[in-house]
């Protein structure tokens, strides 16, 4: 049987100069500089807006727009609308209104468009790519029970589109929007990542995550695969041309490597390594760019159920490791574009500063 790897803002305000003026017993003018301390508090002031949402409209948080502005999704008198929220403003900007479930929400690496997954039964799906200002790029109807969508990071009309299906077999899908063509790829790995704009990439491991995979390319064009010099890789993800690998070095930690589409090699690190009995578990990393992400990491190895310290955030840029955070908890992340702030907490409420460390609310859910 086949498995799958295991994965897991600041505004800048121009402050001018402002002087107030006194006039003294002898009717003149003396100017007094505003203290610069009220004008940092005030630009800190201005960053302290949070979002407060009715449980029971709210459907999700999806991700950021802009270094301020975070996507989120509710439900309101029968339509799901797509808003957004200035951090620094408190405004709502409803970007677009759909009547089906709205199933999941993705931003394009541009920052231009938005991927709608949505559905009216459990038998099919509906993808539309959007622009930022609600206008209709490309739309396509897929056959499925459960839809996996990769979304090529350099050209936001190419999609890979795995349905699977009751039984659980799968089809996957090249959806080239430019065409408006969905044509059926011959691979038979239903999770394979965009590498770069022409070729995919493809990595499963048979019978046993904890012995590793050989990763492929698949160039859908010519239909041409390449084998990579990989073995033992536990997880793999792509950003545009860069690959990010994991696998277990001779200590017994998990090596991470960093390298560009000809094979040069970025950057290594390592991290001790969590395992949950039969499978690796590799915590899922975000990409602020081709050479920085983000990622939550264990302080100590050892089996998940065990360990007696919680996961931290960290940034590793150009190989070095920076940590964030020393307690960020699990589940989701997503981190602005600029990389200065990111969502940490699993209900995806509290936002982490980068530079400071320090943690706030942001969504207050009632």
């Amino acid at each position: 049987m086949k498995m799958r790897l295991i994965t897991s803002c600041l505004t800048v305000l121009l402050l001018t100069g402002c002087v107030a003026k006194v006039v003294d017993d002898n009717g003149e003018e003396n100017p007094i500089d505003n203290e610069p301390v009220e004008q940092i508090d005030e630009a800190e002031d201005a960053l302290q807006k949070v979002l407060t949402a009715d449980l029971a409209k709210f459907h999700f948080v999806a991700d950021w727009l802009t270094d301020t502005e975070i996507v989120y999704v509710e439900k309101n008198e029968g339509f799901y609308k797509v808003n957004s929220f200035d951090l620094t403003t408190g405004k709502i900007t409803t970007l677009y209104e759909e009547q089906s479930i709205v199933v999941d929400v993705l931003i394009h690496p541009s920052k231009k468009f938005l991927l709608l997954h949505t559905s009216d039964n459990s038998t099919s799906a509906t993808i539309k790519i959007l622009s930022t200002d609600g206008i209709i790029q490309n739309e396509v109807e897929v056959t499925s029970t459960e839809l996996e969508i990769e979304w090529n990071d350099l050209d936001s009309s190419l999609l890979l589109l795995t349905a699977f299906y009751e039984d659980w077999t799968f089809d996957l899908f090249l959806y080239e929007g430019a065409e408006s063509r969905l044509s059926l790829l011959p691979i038979d790995d239903p999770f394979p990542k965009w590498f770069g704009k022409e070729q995919i990439i493809i990595g499963y491991v048979e019978d046993h995550a904890l012995d590793g995979s050989e990763l492929s390319l698949f160039n859908p064009t010519t239909e041409e695969w390449t084998d990579l010099a990989t073995q033992g890789i536990i997880y793999f993800d792509t950003y545009e041309q860069s690959l990010l690998t994991v696998k277990m070095n001779e200590a017994g930690d998990t090596q991470y490597t960093l390298s560009k589409l000809d094979g040069t090699v970025q950057s290594e690190w390592t991290l001790p390594t969590v395992s949950n009995y039969s499978e690796w578990v590799i915590p899922e990393v975000n990409w602020s760019s081709s050479d920085t992400i983000f990622s939550r990491a264990p302080e100590i190895g050892g089996q998940l159920d065990e360990l007696s310290s919680p996961f931290r955030l960290i940034r590793v840029k150009e190989g070095q490791q920076q940590v964030v955070s020393a307690d960020v908890g699990t589940g989701f992340l997503r981190c602005s574009p600029s990389g200065a702030t990111c969502i940490t907490d699993s209900s995806a409420t509290t936002i982490t500063d980068v530079e400071t460390g320090e943690q706030r609310i942001w969504l207050d859910l009632n």
